[in-house]
């Protein structure tokens, strides 16, 4: 288990994994006790006994590890997060463009940023695989 800042990278066999959607899926990795949550922008590829690496963060109050990005390496296969930088960028846009008006510098401002903040962490979770 390797940790750089807030970003963890796991690595090891599938040992389970249930499908949510067709872009979601909960794995555990053997000899690793967390449940990762993976969602990706295309769909996902893992079966048993795949050797995976995730990278994400843990999320503290569920205690779930969140995955933001994956490689199949038995199957050659990468995924992401699908991060809306731009959309991030256009919310903080929009919020200066209309700073006559107090409210969208409450919502548009900091959705903004979470826009980014979660789009650079998709980036260096994918620069780590």
């Amino acid at each position: 288990m390797e940790k750089t800042k807030l970003l963890q990278r796991l690595e090891g066999k599938v040992e389970q994994y249930r499908s949510i959607t067709k872009r979601s899926v909960q794995i555990e990795l053997q000899g690793i006790k967390k449940v990762i949550e993976l969602t990706v922008s295309e769909p996902w590829v893992v079966k048993r006994n795949d050797l995976v690496t995730v990278v994400g963060e843990t999320d503290h109050k569920s205690g779930k590890f969140i995955g933001y990005a994956y490689k199949n390496s038995s199957k050659g296969v990468f995924g992401k997060y699908d991060a809306k930088v731009g959309v991030g960028v256009i919310f903080i846009v929009a919020g200066l463009f209309f700073c006559w008006a107090i409210f969208p510098l409450f919502i548009h401002i900091p959705a903004g940023l979470k826009a980014i903040a979660l789009g650079r962490k998709v980036n260096n979770a994918a620069a780590m695989l």
